[in-house]
């Protein structure tokens, strides 16, 4: 385009040069000003060619690895400032946010009333007299305001990093100290009439009677004064939730119409008419503010700048009315209605993409909360009549997939709607379980507690560091989620922490993979078959010591921190073929591992130095356990194992207690189970197929339970710890699982499993895992053994099973690490076509997709993987129909591979892979040309000026020059002096 117009330019000029003297004369003084302007211009159209044709160069773009699942960074950072999350009301969390019903915590609050904000590393709730604050992660009271005066269902909103708001009162956040009351302004949230905080515009708006107020908070060290007042025709103290959006404010009003009004002014911006009532909360969502009306049961979508309707969604439904607020993420709008389903709108079309059959009605519906590709709501009440049957509903709470509406796992409680006391934040889900009084209608009772749920992290080896191998959560049903090749048998046991598995590899590897899906993140290579188990805290791995150090690597990334030399690599003989190995445990920022050396050591986490270590007189290849301030751990001695108490703190010995088992030179010695220890007991295993239950005081034994195997010349079975849950044990019983009284060592129940078992088993939510040597995965009833489903992998496992979110994780010896989870996946197909197969250096790729079926607006990874193995991890969103399109410039020479993958929590699509071929970067030569022998050196850069430019260059040249001539002609001749005119 540059070329053209000056070319058109120069054509147009070139005549004015050549006009005729006489003309000329007549027309010199305009001449002259043509002349000046040409020149000007061309001296700056001079000094752009000149820019346009100094060579460059053009960076691709840089891409940097990414975990597509959990990389959130500092969880702190997701917080849920006011009642509805945000100014906007979306109710939705861009953190993430729990996937099974793991409850961490449960926080007693007598008179606790509805709402929870959560901010500054806490947790807020309040009753009619008081804020309390709780620790987000134990629920314990960091502090206790009482107020001055009685408050109904009182809120707390943040305002800035050091001040909240309830009521009148401004606190300090950190101490709860009040700051000032005033005697006008209240943050009063009654009866639906939801008050907002802008941080934005620094003001607070609140409801009046049939008013708007606007207060400005610019200085929060006094009380705030009232900016401004506007009346909202049908607005009262009831029901009038008022919503912020990009300078707006949307007030509710039970009159059949909505306003918007400019929020530093309370100028009315629209007012559009409607056919239902617009008296509850909406959201404002990119532009849009989309809100249900009441009666008209019609859910609409306002242009928020215009007020004109978008669209308007209908269900249709005799029972329906929308008397609730909505929640929106994805291109996605949700509200539940009192026909008893959530609706999920797409937010451009106002089309259904899903709904969810809660109960047949509802009598108050609830806030559903949106985070992490999940939607939580109270679906179901337990003093809704339906108004035909006359029959009550029931208590229901869901966790539904967002994109697709399955149901992901449920509880029998209320969280206390219509109220939906939830919040997504820091990662876990909080909430104030309640229900609406009988008969009543009005009258909302509480349970008087808050709880959390969230994520509880399988950081060591059996879960947690008295290897109970215990956990919150499991699935009944083993429905294969995905699984990940590592190339190798995996004997380790996984450690899953906020979102990643860690496991070794008999290929020499740990590895790093995403929870979710399975995709690769990370490896690290040592120098031995890894048979342990890694230990996962405070963002550092630990492994060790199979080829006699002990490793710490970076949990993110898995770079190198340090390595302690722990004996160096000993080649012992056992007769355990599962060669287990000691898993090291973390406590209180010390490393507890055994070592085939004979020693037990304890290292400082952060540097790797060594604190203390204890020599015994045998290998270890156990485990320790660490409770009340000392090590337990066991040693393969000469003539009789060993048990052995350590203070944690120093090492010293507090007693030893020997272990009969059975040693021949041909058998080796085998001492393999890790000690387990619970309510003042330790529980240990010789290799006679015994089992003891040990006073954790004194040393003594004080039960024996001998396994069906167990004879005087029998032995070396037993490798697998105990589980432990609530006075039982979980034992390997050679063909058996057994559960035992941990009090008494009494049977309990038997479950004939037949064939050998090896790995321990674990337990969770009344249901016991376990894995056997002939390949199978079976689940068990915790209460009488019986089998609930089983899966059959390509080999034996001697990895023990881990659980994290409702999920199970096992490693096998064909070289896969299994994940199941307790739902059917839909599975699908994922394609994609490339524009080209083979580009140059620095060129960008792109290509078009399908999901099928087609799933709305859902996440695909894209990994690039680049010719040197290394890969790079992205995230493009789908579009309605599940079509999706990638565009990237690669700079790599080589063999590339475009893998794409979609998985959620109710879905799974295949990984494919799309191989691609970068070569280098060809320069452009036209046919006839020829290259010569020599070339000019250019300017560094390797760039040559193209041909046209020079012709253009060369034009603009002898134009300026005839300009510049002719200029010179018209000043003489004003001037007089003579003109010489060769012929």
């Amino acid at each position: 385009m540059f070329r053209v117009k000056s070319l058109t330019y120069i054509k147009n000029v070139i005549p004015i040069l050549l006009l005729s003297k006489s003309k000329l004369e007549v027309k010199k003084m305009r001449f002259t000003k043509i002349t000046f302007q040409t020149v000007t211009f061309l001296l700056m159209l001079l000094t752009l060619l000149s820019f346009l044709m100094i060579p460059f160069t053009v960076d691709s773009i840089s891409v940097t690895s990414s975990n597509t699942l959990d990389n959130y960074g500092n969880l702190l950072q997701y917080e849920w400032p006011q009642i509805h999350g945000d100014s906007g009301f979306t109710r939705y969390s861009e953190g993430p946010a729990p996937e099974s019903a793991d409850v961490l915590w449960k926080t007693t609050i007598e008179g606790i009333e509805s709402y929870v904000a959560a901010f500054n590393g806490k947790i807020f709730v309040t009753t009619a007299t008081d804020v309390i604050a709780l620790d987000k992660d134990t629920g314990a009271i960091i502090w206790n305001t009482t107020l001055p005066d009685r408050q109904r269902w009182p809120a707390v909103f943040k305002i800035d990093d050091i001040h909240l708001i309830i009521s009148n009162y401004c606190l300090e956040t950190e101490t709860g100290n009040i700051l000032w009351t005033s005697e006008e302004f209240s943050a009063k949230v009654s009866n639906w009439a939801e008050s907002v905080y802008s941080t934005e515009e620094k003001m607070f708006y609140t409801q009046g009677d049939s008013t708007v107020l606007a207060w400005n908070f610019t200085d929060v060290s006094s009380p705030p004064k009232l900016e401004w007042e506007v009346y909202i025709s049908g607005a009262t103290g009831s029901g009038t939730g008022i919503q912020y959006g990009n300078g707006r404010i949307f007030p509710g009003t039970f009159e059949p119409h909505q306003m918007a009004l400019n929020a530093s002014t309370g100028e009315v911006l629209w007012d559009v008419e409607t056919t239902g009532a617009m008296c509850f909360s909406g959201s404002y969502y990119e532009g849009k503010l989309l809100k249900a009306g009441e009666q008209d049961n019609t859910f609409y979508c306002f242009d928020a700048e215009t007020g004109n309707i978008l669209w308007k969604y209908n269900p249709g439904t005799q029972l329906g009315y929308w008397v609730s607020g909505s929640a929106v993420a994805y291109d996605i709008v949700y509200e539940i209605n009192k026909d008893g389903h959530l609706y999920a709108l797409d937010v451009n079309t106002g089309n259904l993409i899903w709904k969810f059959q809660g109960a047949d009605y509802i009598y108050w519906p609830g806030w559903p909360v949106v985070g992490d590709g999940k939607v939580y709501a109270t679906v179901g009440q337990r003093v809704s009549i339906h108004p035909y049957t006359l029959e009550y509903g029931e208590s229901r709470f869901v966790c539904l997939d967002a994109y697709t509406g399955n149901l992901i796992w449920e509880l029998p409680i209320e969280a206390y709607a219509p109220r939906e006391s939830t919040a997504i934040a820091y990662g876990n889900l909080y909430i104030i379980p309640g229900y609406i009084e009988e008969f009543k209608m009005n009258s909302y009772v509480t349970e008087n507690e808050v709880w959390a749920i969230g994520r509880q992290s399988w950081a060591l080896w059996r879960g947690d560091s008295e290897n109970t191998g215990t956990g919150k959560s499991g699935p009944t049903n083993l429905n294969l989620k995905w699984k990940f090749n590592a190339g190798g048998g995996i004997v380790s046991t996984p450690c899953i922490v906020d979102g990643r598995v860690y496991f070794g590899s008999q290929n020499k590897n740990i590895y790093c993979i995403d929870a979710k899906n399975g995709d690769f993140l990370w490896s690290y290579a040592i120098g031995s078959r890894i048979k342990s188990s890694p230990a996962v805290v405070n963002g550092k791995v630990y492994v060790g010591p199979d080829d006699g150090y002990v490793y710490c690597l970076d949990a993110f990334d898995g770079s190198f921190i340090w390595k302690t030399y722990a004996g160096g690599f000993i080649g012992a003989h056992f007769d355990a073929v599962t060669g287990i190995r000691s898993s090291p445990i973390v406590v209180n920022n010390k490393v507890y591992v055994g070592s085939l050396d004979t020693k037990m050591y304890c290292l400082d986490a952060e540097n790797g130095f060594v604190i203390w270590s204890y020599k015994t007189n045998g290998p270890i290849t156990s485990s320790p356990a660490f409770s009340d301030s000392a090590i337990y751990v066991t040693s393969q001695e000469p003539s009789s194992g060993a048990l052995y108490k350590l203070d944690a703190t120093d090492g010293n010995m507090i007693w030893k207690m020997n272990i009969t088992y059975i040693y021949s030179a041909d058998r080796g010695i085998d001492l393999h189970v890790s000690p387990t220890v619970a309510d003042g007991m330790v529980f240990i295993a010789s290799n006679k197929d015994e089992y003891h239950g040990i006073n954790a005081t004194t040393g003594e034994i004080v039960w024996t339970f001998v396994t069906a195997r167990g004879t005087e010349d029998a032995g070396g079975y037993l490798v697998g710890s105990t589980s432990y849950h609530d006075g039982k044990l979980f034992v390997i019983d050679m063909f058996f699982i057994t559960a035992i009284n941990a009090s008494n060592g009494a049977v309990i129940w038997k479950s004939w499993q037949g064939t050998e078992l090896y790995a321990s088993p674990t337990y969770a939510d009344g249901k016991v895992y376990v894995a056997t040597d002939r390949r199978l995965f079976y689940v068990l009833n915790a209460s009488d053994g019986k089998r609930l489903s089983f899966f059959e992998p390509a080999s034996n496992s001697w990895s023990s099973p881990a659980l994290y979110e409702g999920r199970m994780y096992i490693g096998n010896n064909d070289w896969n690490l299994y994940c199941f989870n307790d739902y059917p996946i839909t599975q699908g197909t994922i394609s994609l076509v490339l524009d080209k197969n083979e580009i140059q250096q620095g060129e960008s790729i792109t290509g078009c997709g399908q999901i099928s079926p087609a799933i709305a607006y859902v996440p695909i990874d894209v990994s690039l993987i680049k010719p040197d193995g290394t890969l790079t991890n992205h995230e493009v969103t789908a579009n309605s129909d599940g079509t999706f399109c990638i565009n990237y410039t690669l700079d790599t020479v080589g063999q590339w591979t475009i893998s794409i993958s979609c998985s959620g929590v109710s879905y799974s699509l295949q990984r494919v892979d799309f191989p691609l071929v970068v070569v280098e970067k060809q320069e452009n030569v036209t046919p006839d040309q020829t290259k010569p022998e020599t070339e000019e050196p250019s300017n560094g850069q390797g760039s040559t000026i193209p041909a046209d430019y020079l012709i253009v260059l060369f034009v603009l040249i002898l134009v300026a020059i005839g300009a510049v001539f002719a200029y010179i002609i018209l000043k003489r001749k004003k001037s007089g002096s003579p003109v010489l005119i060769s012929d």
